[in-house]
């Protein structure tokens, strides 16, 4: 399709400010790194969400500026408009939302870790004693319980209590026996 140098001109300013907004949305997810410290997974599956969300927002601009043909001032476009907030608006966003994110952190966060921390250490110390006291519970029972005598095969396996011996007596003669 034939397009004049003035459609391609305001395509390419289109697709700069395109850039420009992708770059803020990407700030989004720059900003929510800084303040809750993502794991690897996270970032990973962040950083493909906004390629997702990019390449739909670069289609439709494709569709409305070139009826859907995909051209290299477009793309070029939005790689300049993106460079362009970072380096000028992004930078200062980071630095801000990084400050904003350290005072949160030291005025709000740090005092709600500290009392929750004090609130489960109190738990847990009440858990110990429960659990200590249940096992001292559980014991009493099994020291009262006595012993009982094992019989196999009708024969008695236990300890033999010896009897006095009597010299030439009937308890030495049983004791002989066994």
């Amino acid at each position: 399709m034939n397009v004049s140098l003035t459609w391609q001109l305001q395509g390419f300013l289109i697709s700069i400010a395109t850039g420009f907004f992708l770059g803020a949305f990407y700030d989004i997810f720059r900003i929510f790194r800084t303040v809750f410290q993502s794991e690897r997974r996270a970032v990973f599956f962040q950083d493909l969400f906004y390629m997702f969300v990019i390449a739909f927002i670069t289609f439709l601009v494709a569709l409305g500026i070139n009826y859907g043909e995909v051209r290299f001032y477009i793309l070029a476009g939005e790689g300049i408009g993106w460079c362009f907030y970072f380096l000028t608006v992004g930078f200062v966003t980071l630095r801000v939302f990084r400050f904003l994110s350290k005072i949160i952190k030291a005025y709000l966060f740090r005092p709600i870790r500290w009392v929750v921390s004090k609130i489960s250490h109190f738990i847990l110390r009440i858990l110990k004693k429960i659990v200590k006291n249940t096992k001292i519970v559980t014991a009493i029972p099994k020291k009262r319980l006595k012993h009982c005598r094992s019989i196999v095969y009708n024969q008695y396996i236990g300890k033999v209590k010896k009897k006095a011996k009597v010299k030439g007596g009937r308890a030495a003669h049983e004791s002989h026996k066994k």
